[in-house]
């Protein structure tokens, strides 16, 4: 018999008022406490239209408070904004572009209930509505993974074999029914324990600004005595975007959490120059089969892969996944709305012919918009 919840949830907003919004919608009402809504728009151009959506469409929602610190204070600083005003048990937190219902909130809370030593889990993370692609479990945030990483990019072999296993090992995972611990969560949909967190010493770290703030709290919370798990029964889709400016600041907080939470490596590593050096160039057409050039539309990718069926997809040449099939079984090619999910970049993915014997290749391949092409 699981005891009445008191959760709250934080919702940043930075230029995404639209998002904000049906995140809300998507838990209204909510009847298990308050929904913080942190506005990070202040002193945008676009704050004074930002700031009108967002109190004209949260004033029919009595439980959203909308928050405005007047200043952009990165996402890390809004969440802590909130936490620091919240008295609830549980504290979700829940980005702008990430959808979850009540009943999925409700599974995350009575898992937490059920086994007091979690002190923070996650539900199962599809990427889109349609729930054709599964987020893999956060990749660990370690000086050995580091350098691994780095040393992959010598080995084509041993890499295409790690990258697959990870594929295989995350449609297991997400086939499962058990609450399964893991070592690191991403922030996106992440519930909390309050006490676990005032334990680890505070919700997110006010020196990061955007990025690695959940790779830290992850690790606080385990060296607390604190384990993190995926909740698989729970589900919440977050149609993340791969953004090219988000490169810069991803590298200044990997810096920052290195030379926090592993500072004899940093320092040996010399702030991970010696990592860097580690790795070596990686020229797509000797890794991959790469597709001729720019593709703008799905029929055109299509063409060119013989109508493949798509197990999974990455941004990065070393093939670690960053979207998955749930399983073999719901693998197809992508379709029109898979596709204009995709930000125009260069991805590699992994493809699997069905003619006779089914036939695994790694393919390269640039994804233009519709703007790029005459």
């Amino acid at each position: 018999m699981f005891s009445p919840m008191h959760v709250d949830i934080v919702v940043v907003n930075y230029r995404s008022a639209a998002d904000s919004l049906q995140a809300l919608m998507r838990l209204a009402p909510w009847p298990h406490g308050t929904v913080w809504l942190v506005d990070n728009s202040a002193h945008e151009a676009d704050m004074a239209t930002e700031t009108s959506a967002l109190q004209s469409g949260s004033a029919p929602m009595p439980w959203v408070t909308l928050l405005r610190p007047g200043e952009n204070l990165g996402f890390g600083r809004a969440c802590n904004l909130a936490f620091e005003r919240s008295t609830a048990e549980f504290f979700l937190l829940l980005n702008p572009d990430a959808r979850a219902s009540i009943e999925d909130v409700r599974l995350l809370v009575q898992a937490m209930q059920a086994d007091p030593t979690l002190g923070a889990v996650s539900p199962k993370i599809f990427w889109n509505e349609q729930r054709s692609f599964v987020l893999p479990v956060a990749f660990p945030q370690t000086p050995w993974c580091s350098v691994a990483l780095a040393l992959a990019t010598r080995f084509a072999l041993a890499t295409r074999w790690i990258a697959r296993t990870k594929v295989n090992k995350t449609m297991r995972q997400m086939g499962l029914r058990e609450v399964f611990r893991v070592s690191f969560l991403a922030g996106a949909v992440m519930m909390l324990r309050r006490a676990a967190v005032q334990s680890a010493g505070g919700l997110f770290d006010p020196d990061y600004f955007m990025f690695f703030e959940d790779s830290d709290l992850s690790l606080r919370l385990r060296r607390a005595g604190h384990h993190l798990a995926i909740v698989p029964t729970a589900s919440a889709v977050h149609e993340y975007r791969h953004k090219a400016y988000k490169a810069g600041l991803m590298q200044t907080s990997q810096h920052q959490y290195f030379g926090k939470r592993f500072a004899l490596f940093y320092r040996l590593s010399r702030k991970l120059s010696r990592v860097a050096a580690l790795a070596k160039p990686m020229d797509p057409a000797t890794w991959f089969r790469v597709l001729p050039h720019p593709i703008t539309r799905v029929e055109e990718f299509s063409r060119l892969t013989g109508g493949a069926r798509v197990l999974a997809l990455s941004p990065s040449l070393l093939m670690m996944p960053a979207m998955v099939r749930p399983s073999r079984a719901a693998a197809r090619c992508f379709d029109e709305s898979e596709w204009d999910l995709l930000e125009p970049s260069v991805y590699v993915a992994l493809l699997e012919d069905n003619n006779g014997e089914p036939r695994q290749t790694w393919i390269y391949f640039e994804r233009a918009g519709l703007g790029d092409q005459p």
